[in-house]
């Protein structure tokens, strides 16, 4: 009676895990549509312009000829060229990256010393979205005296949105330093929207548009000053030829309290590449307030020569 009753309670576990091994066998197997809306499922062992060859569990091999054949489904070729598809659609990852240091000295009735650390790291995923990082390091002396101190930091984050991806948000917090105009450090978040007018690898040119807060904290007395600012910004990259290009970057901030202060900041650059890796830059680097400290003037402009090492993906 025991012996009967363990075979009865098998039954099912042994019919469940034959239909499972069916169902398996359908799943994966190939299959032969017919004109006559049969259907034949099996292993498909060989195919050419006049026959296909399938291999079932209940006939054995079963030889059809073509023009009886209406369709013919492969589910793991199908799923191979899906993945492959897959991807395909992934959005193309580059990586730009650069260090580069300049050393000016000029030497006569006064003795001129400069010297510029820059850092530039980039991550695009082409219309998806980019992560920017950047800094840099001026330092000056005339006749062994300091007369120029500088630093600037900034990361931004920016992804594409709408039908050609040329529209983009972004967010952006940037950090600078500047030892003669009094400003201890001054800290600006901003965020807004861009919109990329060419980006082909010969010009590029963009333009923004952003709100931001600008937090300054100045040496001495002066009383540290928060304000609402706006952020527009134009980038325009040229190729002049194969291994020569132009760039001109200029950011403006105009306070929304105060219509007379602003500031106004652009960077022009000609970069000649030796090779892949190393390159030579002339930069003019032009810092504009309009409302600057006593003994300050109000344009801050400064021509430099560096050595540029690039790495990119």
């Amino acid at each position: 009676m025991f012996e009967k009753d363990r075979n009865s309670a098998l039954m099912p576990v042994l019919l469940l895990m034959m239909m499972l091994c069916i169902l398996a066998n359908n799943v994966f197997a190939d299959e032969v549509y017919l004109k006559n809306k049969d259907k034949i499922s099996g292993e498909i062992i060989e195919e050419n312009e006049d026959s296909v060859s399938v291999k079932t569990e209940a006939m054995g091999v079963i030889l059809i000829r073509k023009e009886f054949v209406d369709s013919i489904i492969r589910p793991e070729r199908i799923a191979e060229k899906n993945k492959e598809e897959k991807e395909a659609e992934k959005p193309e990852i580059s990586w730009q990256r650069e260090i580069s240091a300049g050393y000016n000295t000029a030497r006569g009735n006064t003795r001129n010393e400069q010297f510029s650390l820059n850092a530039f790291i980039n991550r695009n995923r082409k219309h998806v979205d980019e992560w920017t990082f950047k800094g840099n390091i001026f330092y000056s002396e005339t006749n062994k005296k300091m007369d120029a101190q500088k630093w600037y930091t900034m990361g931004r984050y920016a992804f594409s949105f709408g039908p050609r991806k040329a529209w983009y948000n972004f967010y952006r917090l940037e950090s600078d330093h500047d030892r003669f105009a009094d400003v201890y450090y001054r800290l600006i978040p901003a965020s807004g929207v861009g919109y990329w007018f060419f980006d082909l690898p010969e010009t590029k040119l963009l333009t923004e548009a952003a709100l931001g807060l600008e937090y300054t904290d100045y040496y001495g007395d002066k009383k540290n000053t928060n304000n609402l600012i706006a952020v527009p910004r134009l980038f325009y990259e040229q190729e002049i030829f194969k291994r020569a290009k132009f760039t001109q970057d200029i950011y403006v901030y105009p306070a929304l309290t105060d219509s007379g202060s602003y500031r106004v900041h652009s960077e022009s650059a000609f970069t000649l590449s030796i090779n892949d890796r190393l390159g030579l830059r002339l930069s003019l680097i032009d810092d504009y307030n309009s409302e600057p400290p006593e003994d300050t003037k109000k344009n801050d402009m400064t021509l430099m020569s560096s050595l540029v090492y690039s790495f990119g993906n």
